[in-house]
C-alpha cells in the first residue's frame, strides 16, 4: 500500500469530514486542490499550453516554457494549420504514413518499407517526393 504524505493524509481526512457533514462544495474543492496547485505552479513558471483548442484531438504540441509573445504563437499556430491542411489535401494515406514515420516517429526507411509493403529505396523516393510537393505547395507561407 502506498504511503501518503502528511498533506495528502490531511486532505483525505478533510474530504471525509466534509462528506460526512454534507459539505459537497468543500469536497469538490479538496478533490480539485492537487490540479489547482499544478495550474498555479505552471502560471508561476510561465508555462502555457500551445495547443489550447479543445477540438484539436490529434495535435502534437506539448506544454513548454514560453518566452515568446502571443502574436508569434498565433502566427505559428496558423502556419501549422496551413501545413496540416496542405498535408490532408495533397497527400495520400500511404504518403501521410511515410511522412509521419520519418518525421514524427524517426523510423528508418527500411522499417517503414516493411510497414507499407514497399522497398526501402521506394519509400525514400516517396519521402523525397512528398517533401518536394509540400515545399512547392507551401513556398509562399
Amino acid at each position: 500500500m502506498e504511503q501518503k504524505g502528511r498533506v495528502e493524509q490531511r486532505r483525505e481526512e478533510a474530504i471525509q469530514r466534509a462528506a460526512i457533514t454534507g459539505k459537497w462544495s468543500k469536497v469538490d474543492n479538496l478533490l480539485n486542490q492537487p490540479y489547482e496547485n499544478l495550474c498555479r505552479k505552471d502560471r508561476f513558471y510561465s508555462l502555457c499550453s500551445l495547443d489550447s483548442s479543445s477540438d484539436d484531438t490529434d495535435s502534437l504540441l506539448e506544454t513548454v516554457a514560453d518566452n515568446r509573445d502571443p502574436l508569434t504563437i498565433l502566427v505559428q499556430k496558423e502556419e501549422i494549420a496551413i501545413m496540416n491542411e496542405a498535408i490532408e489535401r495533397i497527400l495520400s494515406n500511404r504518403d501521410k504514413e511515410i511522412l509521419s514515420g520519418v518525421v514524427l516517429e524517426n523510423k528508418p526507411f527500411s522499417h517503414l518499407a516493411k510497414e507499407v509493403g514497399l522497398s526501402d529505396k521506394t519509400v525514400k523516393s516517396h519521402y523525397e517526393r512528398i517533401i518536394q510537393s509540400l515545399r512547392k505547395e507551401l513556398k509562399d507561407l
